[in-house]
């Protein structure tokens, strides 16, 4: 028997659309040992099945046979977390640390390819602030440098937004003046998050690709926004394609602010979370890092 959790993630971070990912350290935990049937405990009964992302990801990287598989989630589901490359990440590595092959280069290749795109699969597999693109034969993804000073935090409603929904809300085309001051925002976005530079994290961060039109599929958005920039000085983004909401500040949130935010309509749960690694694995009663 073998237990391995994966970690939240969180694309984007403003104007890095779907080649910017982090690391945020709340967990899918696995328990995965062989069985004589497929047996999925803690998991829908729509996902009970080999259509579960899981046993996908397992068969994809070489896995054989039947499961007997506990899932505990702490990563909500459809929320813009990463709660499917965590899925495919976890089933992937189980079926390598079965087959005593952990391959992690072949890992995130899976990964991305069960994904379609790099941003969440590349942190949940390697750990850490990750910038990522598709090269001429394969994958490629690359770490960053992310500042002691800034904080993390979440702020998840009780309510989804479905991948499908937040890509088909996206134009087709844009203008070539959107795409220059994106790329040169995605550019210095990344050094603001590596000294720890609010000014220019302020500058950088306001997307034109996704953002405009993802914010009006979330309810309160300009309020939390108004909540949690005018307490901390920080900036708001869009967790992936939401509806969490991911505050980047270099100090807290304060008592007051928070509660402002849980209490409106959509039952906000807010949290601070620390950057972290990636997948680790149970070991004589304590958690290692598998990389």
């Amino acid at each position: 028997m073998i237990k391995l959790r994966v970690p939240a993630t969180s694309a984007n971070l403003g104007p890095g659309f779907d080649c910017l990912g982090i690391a945020l350290g709340v967990y899918n935990t696995f328990e995965v040992e062989p069985d004589e049937t497929l047996l999925l405990e803690g998991v829908e009964e729509h996902d009970n099945g080999e259509d579960n992302l899981f046993v996908k990801a397992f068969r994809q990287a070489g896995g054989t046979g039947n499961l007997h598989v506990k899932f505990e989630f702490n990563i909500p589901n459809s929320r813009g977390l990463g709660s499917s490359a965590s899925l495919y990440t976890g089933g992937a590595l189980a079926a390598m640390l079965m087959n005593q092959a952990v391959d992690i280069p072949a890992l995130f290749q899976i990964v991305s390819d069960l994904e379609g795109h790099p941003d969440n699969a590349a942190p949940s597999v390697f750990g850490g602030m990750r910038a990522s693109m598709k090269g001429s034969s394969g994958w490629i993804s690359r770490p960053l440098p992310v500042s002691d000073l800034l904080r993390f935090t979440v702020m998840i409603p009780d309510y989804q937004v479905h991948t499908e929904d937040a890509r088909a809300i996206l134009p087709d085309t844009y203008p070539s003046t959107i795409a220059t001051s994106n790329t040169g925002k995605g550019i210095l976005l990344c050094q603001a998050l590596q000294y720890g530079d609010i000014a220019l994290l302020k500058e950088a961060a306001t997307d034109q690709i996704h953002e405009p039109y993802r914010r009006t599929l979330i309810p309160n958005y300009e309020l939390v926004r108004e909540i949690a920039e005018g307490d901390t000085g920080g900036v708001l983004v869009i967790s992936g394609s939401g509806s969490t909401l991911l505050l980047i500040s270099d100090r807290p949130l304060s008592d007051r602010a928070a509660l402002n935010i849980m209490t409106l309509p959509e039952h906000w749960a807010v949290q601070e979370l620390p950057v972290c690694g990636g997948p680790e694995l149970l070991e004589n009663g304590l958690w290692q890092e598998i990389i």
